[in-house]
C-alpha cells in the first residue's frame, strides 16, 4: 500500500486527499439524512441581504427570493464539490492528462456537483411548502429566519417553521426596531394574512 501510494504523482495524491475525506463526509451526511438527523441543513449559507419591496413588485421579489433560496454555498454543496473534484481529478490524472486540463475539468465537475445539490434541496424545500398549509398553526412556535426580515414592518422576509409535520418557508414581518438576520431564532406571535406571519426576536 505504501509503495503504491508513493508511486502516484503528487497531483493524483492531492486529488485523493480531496476525494476520500469528502466522500466519507458525504456518506455520513446521507445516512444522517435518511435517519432524519440534520435535515435542517445548518449550512454556511451566504446572507445575500436582499431587502426588497414585496408590495411594490411581487413578481420581481419572488424571482429574487428564488435565487436567494438556492443554497449554492452550503456544507452539502462544498462536500459535493470536493467529492467530484477529487474523483474526477484522480481518474484524469491517472490517464496521463495534462495537469492544467485535469484541474480545469475537475473544478468544473465540482461546480456542477454543487449546483445539482443546491437544486435538489431547493426542489425539496419547494415540495415541502406545497399543500394546504394553515400558517396560523405556527403561532407560538419558534422559527428560524431564512431570508432577512426588515425592522419596523418595513418589508417581508422569510422564516422556516414546522407546519403540519412539514418544514415550510413562510413570509414574515416584525414590529421590532431590529432587523432580523438569516439564522436568527424568532417567535411567531400572530398571523398577518394567509401567507404572512408576525414574529419577534427570540430572547
Amino acid at each position: 500500500m505504501v509503495s503504491w501510494w508513493e508511486s502516484l504523482p503528487f497531483l493524483q495524491q492531492l486529488f485523493y486527499y480531496c476525494a476520500i475525506p469528502s466522500t466519507l463526509i458525504l456518506v455520513i451526511q446521507t445516512v444522517l439524512s435518511i435517519l432524519g438527523i440534520g435535515n435542517d441543513d445548518i449550512d454556511a449559507d451566504i446572507d445575500m441581504d436582499v431587502d426588497t419591496d414585496f408590495d411594490s413588485d411581487v413578481a420581481t421579489a419572488d424571482a429574487i427570493e428564488s435565487a436567494a433560496s438556492l443554497k449554492f454555498f452550503s456544507i452539502r454543496g462544498i462536500v459535493a464539490f470536493f467529492t467530484l473534484f477529487g474523483w474526477v481529478g484522480v481518474v484524469l490524472a491517472g490517464q496521463g492528462v495534462k495537469s492544467a486540463v485535469v484541474i480545469i475539468i475537475a473544478f468544473i465537475s465540482g461546480l456542477i456537483g454543487m449546483f445539482i445539490i443546491a437544486l435538489l434541496f431547493y426542489s425539496i424545500t419547494k415540495l415541502q411548502c406545497s399543500g394546504n398549509i394553515k400558517v396560523k398553526n405556527a403561532i407560538g412556535q419558534v422559527a428560524q429566519v431564512y431570508i432577512p426580515i426588515p425592522a419596523s414592518m418595513a418589508g417581508k422576509g422569510k422564516i422556516q417553521v414546522t407546519l403540519q409535520d412539514t418544514l415550510s418557508e413562510i413570509y414574515a414581518m416584525t414590529e421590532g426596531d431590529e432587523r432580523l438576520a438569516t439564522g436568527s431564532m424568532v417567535l411567531v406571535v400572530d398571523e398577518i394574512d394567509s401567507n404572512t406571519l408576525l414574529v419577534e426576536k427570540q430572547i
